[in-house]
Order: structure tokens, then sequence, then C-alpha cells
């Protein structure tokens, strides 16, 4: 299971990690989970209200 991670506060983000870089940037929201799907090379944002959105993505090296 990929690691998922609680946002602290309202981030903008365009790079997760080191090494996975989005096609654009994402709003998460604080208290939103959000985590990389490396089978489809997605970053997944659970929004807390039974929805998960998906943005496109690589990893980079």
């Amino acid at each position: 299971m990929p690691q998922r991670e609680t946002a602290e506060r309202l981030l903008l983000v365009d790079t997760v990690g080191r090494w996975f870089h989005l096609d654009q940037p994402v709003l998460i929201g604080r208290g939103q989970i959000y985590w990389i799907d490396r089978t489809t090379s997605e970053l997944c944002v659970d929004r807390g209200d039974g929805r998960v959105t998906r943005t496109a993505g690589e990893m980079c090296r």
C-alpha cells in the first residue's frame, strides 16, 4: 500500500517528494490525504467527501 500523507495546511504542489513531478500544480486542502499511485503515475487526493481526485505526473531521477 502506498504511503499516505495528511496535509497539515493548504498546499500547492507541483512535486511530491523528491522525484514525482506533476503535469500541473494541484491544491491540497488542510486535512486532506494524498499519495502517489505508482501503477498509474498519478497523485491521488482524498478530498474527504467520498471523492478522490487524480492528477497525472511522472517519476524523474
